[in-house]
């Protein structure tokens, strides 16, 4: 959690471009009192937003970025700063509440302790409930004397369009193949383990780095094969269900919904393309029982499911699960 990171950080190598677009806006007096990050998780918003927050509260930058030495910057280590806010669930994967809220709304309101700018990170936004929501739209609407809305979102359609309209909105893609490799294997130290974990992660490569520390990852191939089983009518549903029980939901859907691009591609015909070469075999086993808009039809109720996972109406895992196994082993 981005209330738990208690150093100074940077922009990651891949955005630069939208680090100097906010310098730029900053320059010109024409910052947006609210922003709106959006793109899939794993790609460094909320990195991004934190390292902005504390280069507008750091008394002096260098080379455009907090200093790390001074008085401000000290309480941002600390967790103190008096003018920055962060929000996020008390719990991963549970709701950002009212209250939470309600205490930004009194937050924006008052002048900075240190006359310069206050600032807020909600991350993710997604996960605010109903009355959340719209408990934050009176900040949205009459935001506080310099004060800067930073929201992170991985899901922005789990986002209220009266926020999301009250927002600028700065796009953050998967980096390319090359920055993320370069990047990750300076902290992996094994490119070809960087590899792997940039495959598992769909290409996003801060969960890539999580990964690493996830000891299911040696699962993968029983997962895979259980799919392919299920598929085939070779497994029964309820009974593999029970077994991926025991695994983070979010990030199996996020496995599942990578798997599936792979598998169209191999359906289109288009192997040499396969992010997940390593499990080219099962693709192509699955490619021989399912048609293309089985492919295109299922990854976009992954994409609903994978939505429900992160948001903040708590599914239960076992019963989501065996919906989506149930639904994998009929029309081929």
């Amino acid at each position: 959690m981005l209330s738990d990171i208690l150093h100074t950080v940077v922009p990651l190598p891949w955005q630069s471009e939208y680090w100097q677009q906010l310098h730029e806006r900053l320059t010109t007096g024409v910052l947006p009192h609210a922003i709106l990050l959006r793109g899939v998780q794993g790609t460094g918003k909320g990195q991004f937003a934190l390292a902005f927050g504390q280069f507008l509260l750091c008394m002096s930058p260098v080379g455009g970025v907090a200093c790390g030495k001074c008085k401000g910057c000290l309480l941002m280590q600390g967790g103190s700063h008096p003018d920055l806010k962060i929000v996020e669930p008390e719990d991963d994967g549970k709701a950002i509440k009212i209250d939470q809220i309600r205490s930004v709304v009194e937050f924006g309101s008052k002048s900075a302790q240190f006359g310069g700018y206050r600032v807020v990170i909600i991350a993710p936004t997604e996960n605010m409930n109903v009355n959340a929501s719209n408990a934050l739209l009176k900040s949205l609407e009459e935001p506080g004397p310099k004060t800067i809305m930073l929201l992170v979102s991985h899901q922005v359609s789990g986002v209220l369009a009266t926020i999301k309209s009250r927002c600028q909105s700065l796009d953050f893609p998967l980096p390319s193949r090359e920055q993320s490799v370069s990047w990750l294997s300076s902290v992996v130290t094994d490119p070809e383990r960087a590899q792997l974990l940039l495959n598992v992660a769909g290409g996003a490569p801060l969960r890539a780095l999580e990964m690493e520390q996830k000891e299911w990852l040696s699962d993968r191939q029983s997962i895979i094969r259980a799919w392919v089983g299920v598929l085939k009518k070779q497994n029964d549903p309820i009974v593999v269900a029970e077994q991926w029980a025991k695994y983070p939901l979010p990030e199996l859907l996020m496995w599942l919904q990578a798997w599936q691009v792979d598998l169209g591609k191999v359906v289109s015909g288009a192997e040499f393309a396969v992010l997940n070469q390593d499990l080219l075999p099962q693709f192509k086993e699955m490619a021989m029982v399912c048609s293309h808009n089985k492919v295109f039809d299922f990854y976009q109720y992954l994409l609903e499911l994978g939505s429900m996972a992160s948001s903040s109406t708590n599914p239960n895992p076992q019963l989501l699960l065996e919906q989506l196994l149930i639904r994998w082993s009929e029309n081929r």
